[in-house]
């Protein structure tokens, strides 16, 4: 696999991999209606609590017209550190990614390279804009952290609650000095009317509307009295579509696990173009 495939794939499903779906289900009564404040804060309550995450996956990712399976070993230290290790074929690693909150380490251990810097090079790989929050929050099937809720609307949508921001920006006191303070998104969320879950999610930057994903979350399990996605699939739409389904084969929460990182003296240096 070429240095820039194993790049792009492992950053898109590292940053999107876990904004995914919900268990479907059928309601035999409509659900009544809801104000914003009351679903936000529902959400908010049954959102899952951490202060460590660890899981393993199963990945593959359609990209021009072609699957390509992957393993994951996804670790996070709530706010502060997200680490990646992916594997392919008979299960040697490929790459090992570790994010700070202003930084990004990416390793190749096939084409022995690295690259440490800014989140632009995410950014760049991806074709949209993401951070810290933003990843973490995909990560754990919660919505993002330290937003604003402008324009926030309530509606019901088929089976599900549906809430929608059309104008949301990071909060100031928690925009940092390398971050577009231009940033807005449109998002919107599908809720689950039993557990308050995100099902679904929409979300568009507001100066290129041509940019968005759409994820679906299924198979919710119950960790610590707590309901978690396993099973997801997202639609990446910007220059080119791309897809991502993935299984967790295993999870545990509040387990303090390491986030080993080194770059060896015979790796070559990624440069950003």
């Amino acid at each position: 696999m070429r240095q820039n495939s194993i790049i792009y794939i492992a950053l898109l499903m590292m940053a999107f991999f876990a904004s995914c779906s919900s268990q479907k289900k059928s309601y035999k009564a409509p659900i009544k209606e809801e104000g914003e404040d009351y679903l936000l804060s529902k959400m908010q309550e049954n959102e899952t609590k951490f202060q460590s995450f660890s899981a393993k996956a199963l990945v593959e990712v359609l990209h021009n017209d072609r699957v390509t399976a992957l393993n994951a070993n996804i670790r996070i230290q709530k706010d502060s550190l997200i680490w990646v290790s992916i594997s392919a074929g008979i299960g040697i690693e490929a790459a090992r990614i570790l994010l700070t909150r202003d930084s990004v380490f990416y390793l190749n251990r096939l084409d022995k390279t690295y690259f440490k810097g800014s989140y632009q090079f995410v950014n760049e790989m991806i074709d949209a804009e993401v951070n810290f929050d933003i990843i973490q929050s995909l990560l754990t099937g919660n919505d993002f952290v330290w937003y604003d809720y402008q324009d926030l609307k309530a509606s019901v949508s088929g089976r599900n609650y549906q809430l929608e921001s059309t104008h949301r920006r990071k909060l100031k006191k928690y925009q940092r000095h390398d971050e577009s303070a231009s940033q807005v998104i449109y998002q919107s969320m599908w809720l689950n009317p039993e557990s308050f879950k995100i099902e679904r999610i929409k979300i568009k930057e507001i100066k290129n509307q041509n940019k968005k994903i759409i994820a679906d979350y299924s198979q919710f399990k119950e960790k610590e009295e707590q309901l978690f996605p396993t099973e997801y699939y997202i639609l990446i739409s910007a220059e080119q579509d791309i897809e991502i389904e993935a299984s967790l084969l295993k999870f545990e929460l509040n387990r303090v696990k390491s986030f080993p990182f080194k770059i060896s003296s015979k790796y070559t240096k990624i440069q950003m173009k």
